[in-house]
């Protein structure tokens, strides 16, 4: 594709974006197509959260090839709009620089695409071990925030709400199988150990009660 198509590409789905933003009939615009996606990977789980041109946001799980969640909500126009001019910001700003940014490590690894970049789609990856530009940081803080959004609808299973990980503490993960707590580290994370499989999964503080569905059985009372 040449740069004038990918130019004029670009522009027809800026142009289809910021309609929906302004609250065009939804008959009249073709189909919602994607803002900004990012496939986060740790291990065996997979996390892609996606935002839409008709402002729907979607954060869908799999863990070992199956899916354990998938989730949706839709953002209000004002919302929308503001993340909109972000992510075309920093788009700009990446559509410039001299190099993407790259993962250091397959820990952790992240993979962003940003649809709505003037010049056509970028795609860049990264790893939470690497420090990368201010535009780069920004749009991960964004999808960051997105996920979290959708993650914090979702509803919470018995004694999760207001549960302090403890060792010994056995739960109930998405998807149905048990883990027992191991291991805190000193930031939060929670290490978790598969009850049929004994293999070990970290889970960072902030996603423990994303992951973590049902307190089975808690240490607290000993």
């Amino acid at each position: 594709m040449s740069g004038v198509t990918r130019t004029a590409a670009a522009a027809v789905i800026a142009l289809g974006v910021l309609a929906a933003a302004a609250g065009a009939p939804a008959d009249e615009l073709a189909a919602p197509t994607p803002v900004l996606e990012r496939v986060l990977t740790t291990r065996d789980r997979e996390v892609r959260t996606t935002l839409f041109s008709n402002r729907v946001l979607v954060v869908s799980a799999r863990r070992g090839g199956e899916r354990i969640l998938f989730r949706q909500l839709t953002l209000p126009p004002d919302q929308f709009s503001a993340y909109l001019a972000a992510i075309q910001r920093d788009a700009s700003e990446l559509a410039v620089a001299d190099e993407l940014p790259t993962a250091g490590s397959s820990r952790g690894r992240g993979v962003v695409t940003i649809h709505v970049a003037t010049g056509g789609p970028i795609r860049f990856s990264y790893s939470s071990m690497s420090v990368y530009s201010l535009a780069a940081t920004r749009l991960i803080a964004i999808l960051d925030d997105l996920e979290q959004q959708v993650l914090n609808s979702l509803p919470a299973g018995p004694g999760v709400a207001d549960w302090q990980p403890r060792v010994g503490d056995v739960v109930r993960l998405r998807g149905g199988p048990l883990a027992e707590v191991v291991e805190i580290r000193d930031d939060g994370a929670v290490l978790l150990e598969h009850r049929e499989t004994y293999i070990n999964e970290l889970v960072p503080a902030h996603e423990i009660r994303n992951v973590v569905v049902e307190l089975v059985k808690s240490t607290a009372s000993r």
